[in-house]
């Protein structure tokens, strides 16, 4: 049944489809990368440093580097189908060494260079990587979790800007020195002199719902169909684009756009090494930027910002945002401000299937939804009993089936059992519906919160409440409480951060609860408590932690004292399911 035909009925087939399929192309990830460097001036750089453009890389560099680590990686005597880790903050060399890693025979996992020793030993464990390249700035962690572990893994050190890093790890060598002249071409050692689109290519670290993190298998196939699907719709734009890549590029949001695009397309694509207002601001500006992939929690910075650096805003055309539920009342707020051609539009994904839907790069749409399905898909909407949704506006848990999906998880059979349902569709834990066409997202099923018999989806208490003009993030989780009669109750609660540089009086637990009870169903009251945080604790797409709320770090007083100011930078940490 396709997204375009609004009212289907019970006699349609249940899947929802998206629109003209495209063609994907039969080939490995480096082939596909390289394929076009005839078709635009690769002399141009298309990698480029956001904080020192100095610091830039064209097509043709890259191709030459990534040469040349192959040839490198391959003396390290790396057998075919082992793993490297990257451990890094986002940096031009990074989509390089993560492409002559693939083109090695290897196979690469990102790694969240902001884990602890800890995160960094179940991920070593699981990943068991051979060769690491650590960025200077987040190596400590990794020495340790290396130790821990008693691996024999090679360690390379990434330099990095901050010339305060630079003296510490000169026990281990630069990964520069490994920029030797090219041998061969790559894939040499398979068969046929390229791998099969099935052979694996990346270990993708993913929460799930329970349990430690996991590493989806991620094939050529899956890093083919996506970019190529992504790479249409780049091409139907009515500007030249340029990128602003501020997320992790180790995170499936960002990494289709960041690690093969720029190659496929000539598109210049400027990285910030996390995070920061300040230096997305001057980056906008300074590169006419028209493209950024972002998360909820910077639009809502970009719609607070004084009017005088409304301007730095002017250049984007099409801001994209994932990685959480994003209100359409907050989305709606950032239009105020952006120039009239420019157009937000979420998009809907997971790392186990790639992006599944996304809005249109020429039509604004207001109500919050997140687009349509991508070509190629395929989409089934299942009710709490099981039953399949065939109405627009029913909601229902979404199972996904596209070229894009994921060949299942590192070492768990267990979850590979359950991920899939009888007709290889995934099961994707959101809850979705379809109305007009448009996909909107409800919220995760397990944090769907059973008050009174009711399901009450947090983020939709969470999209009222950042509406008030004195808190700038808020996460609603479950207080489950047994009664008298022994039964389990859930009362709503909400962590709340004030807004900073607020004049009028502190918001009180109380006004955030009326606030809630003059827009929302008794049953979606605040009925538990409200806490005051200074930070909700967010993964690096920006979709709130909810499990690690408990330990989020509080206000000296829940009552009496005034916001603390907001820090520039954003923190981010990655999901520890």
């Amino acid at each position: 049944m396709s997204l375009s035909q609004q009212h289907p009925t019970e006699a349609v087939d249940p899947v929802w489809t998206g629109p003209k399929p495209i063609q994907i192309p039969s080939t490995d990830i480096l082939t596909f990368a390289f394929a076009n460097l005839s078709q635009y001036d690769n002399s141009c750089p298309i990698f480029i440093d956001a904080n020192d453009p100095s610091n830039r890389i064209s097509a043709q560099q890259a191709l030459r580097t990534v040469l040349q680590l192959i040839h490198s990686l391959r003396a390290l005597r790396l057998k075919e189908g082992e793993c490297v880790c990257l451990h890094a903050f986002n940096n031009i060399w990074y989509p390089l060494i993560w492409l002559a890693t693939i083109g090695s025979g290897a196979r690469v996992v990102g790694s969240n260079p902001k884990y602890t020793k800890d995160e960094l030993i179940h991920l070593l464990s699981l990943t068991k990587p051979k060769v690491i390249f650590a960025q200077v700035d987040c190596i400590e962690p990794m020495v340790e979790a290396v130790s821990h572990c008693e691996t024999n893994s090679q360690i390379f050190v990434i330099e990095s800007h901050d010339t305060s890093y630079q003296v510490r790890r000169r026990d281990y060598a630069s990964w520069r020195t490994l920029l030797r002249e090219p041998a061969t071409d790559w894939y040499v050692r398979a068969a046929d002199g390229k791998p099969d689109q099935e052979d694996i290519a990346v270990y993708a670290m993913t929460s799930g719902t329970t349990g430690l993190p996991k590493a989806a298998m991620i094939s050529h196939r899956y890093i083919v169909a996506l970019t190529a699907t992504l790479e249409a719709t780049f091409r139907r734009r009515p500007y030249r684009p340029s990128q602003l890549i501020c997320l992790p590029v180790f995170h499936a949001f960002a990494s289709p756009l960041a690690l093969v695009l720029p190659l496929r397309l000539g598109l210049p694509t400027f990285f910030l090494p996390k995070w920061s207002l300040s230096e997305y601001l001057q980056a906008l500006q300074r590169f006419t930027i028209t493209d950024t992939p972002v998360s909820p929690p910077i639009i809502g910075a970009l719609t607070r910002l004084p009017a005088s650096d409304v301007p730095l805003l002017q250049s984007l055309r099409y801001v994209v945002c994932a990685g959480a539920a994003l209100p359409a009342s907050v989305q709606n707020k950032l239009y105020d401000v952006l120039d009239p051609e420019a157009v937000i539009a979420q998009c809907w994904g997971t790392t186990e299937a790639g992006w599944h839907s996304l809005g249109s790069s020429k039509q604004r749409d207001f109500s919050g939804s997140v687009g349509r399905l991508l070509p190629n898909a395929q989409m089934k909407l299942v009710g709490a009993e099981g039953n399949l949704i065939f109405r627009e506006g029913e909601a229902g848990e979404a199972f996904i089936k596209a070229p894009t999906l994921f060949s299942g998880y590192l070492g768990n059979p267990e979850a590979n059992r359950d991920s899939f349902d009888r007709e290889g569709f995934y099961r994707t834990g959101d809850l979705l519906s379809v109305e007009g066409g448009l996909l909107h997202y409800s919220d995760r099923i397990k944090e769907t919160l059973k008050v009174k018999g009711w399901q009450v989806s947090p983020s939709e208490i969470e999209s009222v409440l950042v509406q008030h003009p004195q808190i700038a993030d808020v996460a609603i989780a479950g207080d489950i409480r047994t009664n008298d009669l022994g039964l389990w109750d859930t009362f709503p609660m909400a962590y709340v951060v004030r807004s900073s540089g607020d004049s009028r009086p502190p918001l009180m637990e109380q006004d955030v609860k009326d606030f809630v009870a003059s827009r929302l169903i008794s049953y979606k009251h605040i009925t538990g408590d409200v806490i005051f945080v200074k930070e909700i604790p967010r993964s690096p797409s920006g979709k709130i932690l909810r499990r690690n709320l408990p330990q989020a770090e509080r206000e000296l007083s829940n009552e009496d004292v005034a916001p603390v100011a907001e820090e520039e930078e954003v923190v981010v940490e990655v999901d520890r399911h």
